[in-house]
C-alpha cells in the first residue's frame, strides 16, 4: 500500500513537471497581439452573418482582382496607396486624399476593415499601416491572404463590387508612428536606437539597390532581416516561436526605446512593422521616406559591406 502510495506521488510530480515545462513553449506559439489577424474560416462566418459594417478591401492587382474576389471586396491599388506626388515612391497618401478614396471605396468611420492580397505580398500590411495611421481602429488583415481563402473552397466573385459612398473621415493622426531622415540621422550613436533594414541582403551589404535610390549601401550601424523572413516557403506566416528567434538573433530587442524600421520604399517596412506588432513590440516607428529618401541626400553617411 505504501509503495502504491509513493509511486503514485512520483508519477503525479513527473506529470506537473512535463505541464509545466510545456507551458512557456504552448504560450510562445500564440501571438501577442492576434487579434490583428483573422482567419479565412472566421471571415467566412462574419460574411453569412447580418453585420453590415464589414467592409473587405483587395490589394491585389486588377488582373487579378477580375479573376476572382472575396464577395463584396473593393479594391485598392496604385495610385490608392501613395501619394502621386510624394518625393520619394510610395509615400503614405495624405489625409484628404486618402479619406476621398476610402468614400469612394464605401468604407465607414465605423466599418469593421479586412485587407486581403497575395499571401506572400506586403501591400495588405501596408494599408493596414495607413488605416492605422489615420487612426482607424478596427481593421484586421486576412491571414494567408487570398489563397487560404481558395484553399477553403468559399465563395468567390469575378464581378467588381460598387459599394455605396462611405462617409469615412481622417479624423487623427499618429504622427509618432512616423521617423524621418533628420531624427535617424541625429541618433546614429544613439545605443538605444535601433535601425532595422528589412531590404535584401545584396541591397544591405550595397551590391544591389532600387531603381529609385541614387546610392548603394545601407545606414551606418543598421542591423538586417529581410521582411520576407517570416513567411514560410508557401507564404504564410511561421509559427511566432520561429519569428520570435528570427527577431531575437538579429537583435531586434524590445528593450530599445526605438525601433525604425526600414526598406526601399515603407511597403516592405510596413510588412515588418504589422509583425512586430503581432509579436507585442510597443517601441516602432516606420521610416516612410526609406532607403530611397536616404539615398537621396548626399549629407546623409552611408555604409558598404
Amino acid at each position: 500500500m505504501h509503495n502504491n502510495y509513493k509511486f503514485n506521488l512520483i508519477f503525479i510530480i513527473l506529470i506537473t513537471m512535463l505541464l509545466l515545462v510545456s507551458l512557456p513553449a504552448a504560450a510562445a506559439e500564440s501571438f501577442a497581439q492576434p487579434e490583428l489577424l483573422i482567419s479565412a474560416a472566421e471571415l467566412n462566418e462574419k460574411l453569412a452573418g447580418t453585420n453590415k459594417k464589414v467592409k473587405i478591401i483587395d490589394v491585389r492587382s486588377s488582373g487579378k482582382y477580375l479573376l476572382g474576389h472575396l464577395p463584396n471586396a473593393v479594391q485598392m491599388w496604385g495610385d490608392d496607396l501613395h501619394e502621386v506626388q510624394g518625393w520619394v515612391p510610395e509615400l503614405i497618401p495624405e489625409a484628404k486624399v486618402f479619406s476621398s478614396i476610402a468614400q469612394e471605396k464605401g468604407i465607414n468611420n465605423d466599418s469593421e476593415i479586412i485587407i486581403y492580397g497575395d499571401h506572400d505580398s506586403p501591400w495588405s500590411a501596408r494599408l493596414w499601416f495607413i488605416f492605422k495611421f489615420y487612426d482607424h481602429q478596427d481593421v484586421r488583415i486576412l491571414n494567408g491572404g487570398y489563397q487560404a481563402w481558395k484553399d477553403k473552397d468559399f465563395e468567390t466573385e469575378i464581378l467588381p463590387f460598387n459599394p455605396e459612398q462611405g462617409n469615412f473621415e481622417v479624423r487623427d493622426v499618429k504622427n509618432e508612428w512616423l521617423i524621418n531622415s533628420d531624427t535617424i540621422a541625429e541618433n546614429l550613436d544613439n545605443e538605444n536606437f535601433l535601425i532595422l533594414d528589412t531590404r535584401s541582403r545584396a541591397e544591405y551589404l550595397g551590391e544591389e539597390t532600387n531603381s529609385a535610390a541614387p546610392r548603394k549601401g545601407r545606414i551606418p550601424g543598421a542591423i538586417h532581416l529581410e521582411w520576407s523572413a517570416v513567411l514560410d516557403k508557401e507564404g504564410n506566416y511561421k509559427s511566432p516561436s520561429e519569428i520570435s528567434e528570427l527577431y531575437q538573433q538579429a537583435g531586434v530587442s524590445k528593450e530599445k526605446e526605438v525601433i525604425a524600421v526600414l526598406s526601399n520604399t515603407g511597403v516592405c517596412a510596413a510588412h515588418t512593422f504589422f509583425t512586430l506588432r503581432l509579436l507585442g513590440y510597443k517601441n516602432l516607428k516606420l521610416y516612410d521616406e526609406a532607403w530611397v529618401g536616404w539615398s537621396s541626400r548626399s549629407d546623409l553617411p552611408i555604409e558598404i559591406n
